[in-house]
């Protein structure tokens, strides 16, 4: 029963975030209509607005829909331990998709140029280059704590509070490195 109601608890939840994304995208092409130079054909980013609409429109029946089958029960007669896996990975990745269209939709639409991404993914592999073991560490952790927190929520609230005593720690350990580097 806790499990039906936190899927409805997250469809609403779902819901009111595309009405917020709705929202965004209109204003999006709002200050593009505004912001658009004259040499730059309306017609252009319309087109990529309509593709990225489509796309992302299938994407969400597809999800909204693989959700609403594993939240009725043993759908296509799956093992009865495997059918909650399959419906948390679904809805987090309704969720992972749902959040990556709150900005980067707007930067599509926006780009003009490759410079300033070329710029980006240049930054990014420096970044990962520079320390990849960071990296990987800092994405192993949150991928842990996202699994942590979607599978057990009561461990969570633990995983919480040792993970504020490690960034305290961190940040002590930092600014006393720092005092004693300068004296």
């Amino acid at each position: 029963m806790e499990l039906s109601q936190r899927v409805e608890q997250l469809e609403r939840e779902v819901s009111v975030l595309k009405n917020d994304i709705h929202g965004t995208l209109l204003e999006v092409q709002d200050e593009l209509s505004r912001d658009a130079p004259s040499s730059a054909s309306p017609d252009r980013w319309r087109k990529r607005a309509w593709m990225l609409a489509l796309l992302n429109t299938l994407l969400a029946v597809t999800l909204f829909s693989t959700v609403r089958v594993y939240a009725s029960g043993e759908p296509f007669g799956l093992a009865a331990w495997l059918v909650p896996w399959l419906r948390g990975f679904y809805v987090a990745l309704t969720f992972v998709w749902l959040l990556l269209q709150l900005y980067p939709v707007a930067l599509l639409l926006q780009e003009e140029d490759g410079a300033s991404r070329d710029i980006a993914w240049r930054n990014a592999g420096k970044a990962f280059a520079s320390n990849p073991g960071l990296t990987l560490a800092v994405t192993a952790a949150v991928l842990g704590a996202a699994a942590i927190s979607a599978l057990f929520p009561p461990i969570w609230f633990g995983v919480v509070a040792l993970l504020l005593v490690a960034v305290c720690l961190n940040a002590v350990l930092g600014w006393l490195r720092t005092g004693q580097g300068g004296a």
